[in-house]
């Protein structure tokens, strides 16, 4: 007997959830002027927890923080508007899943050494929280090194 998704993972199906990833890949070493490529991730049409949309800028390089999660700028009215990535991808998700703002939001955060944890938790959380003032839980995976 196959089970729904809504049975196997009620508290994401149930509630409206906004999963992110995130990445920043840098040029190989050697390559001074390759410039680091951000990559985020967002969930679109809930329930559904399998479809995503993908924004990727390229920044300074060997820089791991992304500077444009959010990114106010005035547009031709004289009105401040967001044009950052977090925001692209929350309103893909509030357009794509019925006008339904998220509940909750879990961010999965990839390569971010020891060093560089809590500047990159405090920058881009920030961001984030400029655009939606929720609770977020933000898990990074810190790369080992053997």
């Amino acid at each position: 007997m196959e089970r729904s998704p809504r049975a196997m993972m009620p508290l994401v199906t149930q509630v409206s959830t906004f999963f992110v990833g995130i990445d920043v890949s840098h040029g190989s070493p050697g390559q001074s002027d390759i410039p680091s490529v951000a990559a985020v991730v967002g969930s679109r049409e809930w329930p559904l927890i399998s479809k995503y949309r993908a924004c990727v800028r390229t920044q300074s390089r060997k820089v791991e923080m992304i500077d444009n999660l959010f990114k106010p700028v005035t547009d031709e009215n004289g009105k401040l508007v967001d044009e950052g990535i977090f925001w692209e991808l929350l309103f893909d998700f509030y357009t794509s899943s019925g006008k339904r703002r998220p509940e909750h939001i879990i961010i999965f955060r990839d390569g971010v050494s020891e060093y560089q944890f809590n500047q990159v938790h405090n920058i881009e959380l920030d961001q984030m929280m400029q655009v939606w003032l929720l609770w977020f839980v933000y898990l990074v995976y810190v790369a080992g090194h053997l």
